[in-house]
């Protein structure tokens, strides 16, 4: 009887034991946790940067050979030489630029030099008679002269007898067809040079 009563003794208190237990396990998670937090050390978290999303397009990554050129210093650039044009061959430089064709020159002359004008001219009489004016007798002399030059020195003689014919109309109150302003400012000009060389 004794060994019966013991053993419902020993049942009784398992099952006891076993409740106790289980409100021990019940609540033994948030004891795990609470020790877990204060066990661990606390970690930083890294901060990754999302990459932006592409095209579908698969990009390479960089060769080694382009990192270590970039990673390099540039190397200064060589100045060019000042004779070497970029595009221009060595040829055109050498034999320089090309130059424009020779103007026409006139041939081999037709007469001598120290030809008489008289026999050049022989046919033209008013020709002659510049030379004679002019004081010239060969085609070397002619030649020193300019066209202009010989315009001025042609025409200025006929200048200045044109003038004189002027003057000379106007001191007896006459002049020229529409030359009669001339003839007045003449006058005017007479008659104040008379009076200062009265004084």
């Amino acid at each position: 009887m004794a060994k019966k009563k013991a053993a419902k003794k020993a049942v009784k208190k398992a099952p006891a034991k076993a409740a106790s237990s289980g409100k021990k396990s019940a609540s033994s998670p948030k004891a795990t946790a609470r020790t877990a937090k204060k066990a661990a050390p606390r970690t930083i978290k890294k901060v990754v940067k999302k990459k932006p999303v592409s095209d579908g397009r698969t990009e390479k990554p960089a060769s080694r050979k382009a990192v270590t050129a970039s990673n390099t210093a540039p190397v200064a650039a060589l100045p060019a030489s000042p004779t070497r044009k970029k595009g221009v061959r060595k040829a055109t430089l050498t034999t320089g630029i090309r130059t424009k064709k020779p103007a026409r020159k006139l041939g081999r002359s037709r007469i001598p030099v120290d030809a008489p004008l008289d026999v050049v001219f022989q046919n033209d009489m008013q020709a002659r008679e510049a030379f004679v004016f002019l004081g010239v007798h060969t085609i070397r002399e002619l030649e020193q002269f300019n066209p202009d030059d010989l315009v001025m020195r042609l025409t200025s003689p006929a200048k200045q007898t044109v003038g004189r014919i002027r003057k000379i109309l106007a001191m007896n109150n006459r002049c020229l067809e529409g030359d009669e302003s001339f003839a007045l400012e003449f006058q005017e000009r007479l008659s104040q040079s008379h009076l200062l060389a009265g004084r």
